[in-house]
């Protein structure tokens, strides 16, 4: 059995390498769907062609009939019209028999696209699950490194907790980790991947959060965003709304900021 000690960058890299499979087998995927819908449509207009080709002619051959039997003599009338009303219902038999299969296929075809859209959902669902799971390990690694992150950034908290949720009159929102002392709080958004819209909507909360908790009306309040991926302008975007950055460093995590950056007070 290896000794090699797995360290948060392979982590990182296994992330990168499911977030890598997974985007392709979801790309693969609507291509498989695409390619599938697009060759059940055009099976489905070439039996329709199929289909008003075989009308057209049925159509055509009872005007060629219709005509020749009006040239036969009187004493024939009564066979021909006997046998006319033989030939029709059986074409007529003939013809609900083709519409009866066309709309089983149609029903079939119906019936598919419905199972391949549980598919598609069902694989949404388990992706989800995974970006999940993701999520709750990055809280966990970030957790017991944000007291000692903010005291080297002069923010002395001492205290911190998951998953802190409270509801206004403007709904509810909740923060991923809460640290604090007795006059700062850092609330801190985690995100496997992180993007800008993650940054945007984090910031909304950050703006509502003194009406939400009002008893920390008078303590200064920081925001901190974390992730195992960051996109490259959510990076820049986050420094620029003053909001500390958490990255992956080694087995632990770091705060990434540039000389000139300046943190927001809320």
């Amino acid at each position: 059995m290896s000794n090699e000690t797995i360290t948060i960058a392979d982590i990182f890299a296994l992330f990168k390498e499911s977030e890598r499979q997974r985007e392709a087998e979801q790309k693969r995927l609507s291509q498989e769907i695409e390619r599938e819908r697009e060759e059940r449509q055009q099976e489905y207009e070439k039996r329709q062609q199929e289909y008003e080709a075989r009308q057209q002619e049925y159509e055509a051959r009872q005007q060629r009939e219709r005509e020749e039997r009006q040239r036969e003599n009187e004493a024939r009338q009564q066979e021909y019209e006997a046998r006319q009303q033989r030939e029709n219902e059986a074409r007529q038999r003939e013809y609900e028999e083709r519409q009866r299969k066309h709309e089983e296929e149609m029903n079939q075809f119906r019936i598919s696209m419905e199972e391949t859209r549980k598919i598609v959902a069902e694989t949404n669902k388990n992706m989800g699950s995974i970006t999940s799971r993701w999520g709750e390990f990055v809280e966990n690694l970030v957790r017991p490194a944000a007291v000692r992150l903010f005291k080297e950034q002069g923010i002395n908290v001492h205290y911190t907790s998951l998953q802190v949720k409270a509801d206004d009159y403007a709904g509810s929102i909740e923060i991923d980790i809460w640290a604090e002392n007795d006059g700062e709080i850092v609330a801190i958004e985690v995100k496997s991947h992180l993007k800008v819209r993650d940054i945007k909507r984090f910031i909304t909360v950050l703006d509502r959060f003194k009406d939400v908790f009002p008893k920390y009306k008078n303590y200064r309040l920081y925001g901190a965003v974390a992730g195992i991926k960051v996109d490259e302008k959510a990076d820049q975007y986050a420094l620029e709304q003053g909001l500390f950055l958490i990255r992956p460093a080694g087995d632990s995590v770091a705060i990434d900021m540039k000389k000139d950056f300046q943190a927001k007070v809320w």
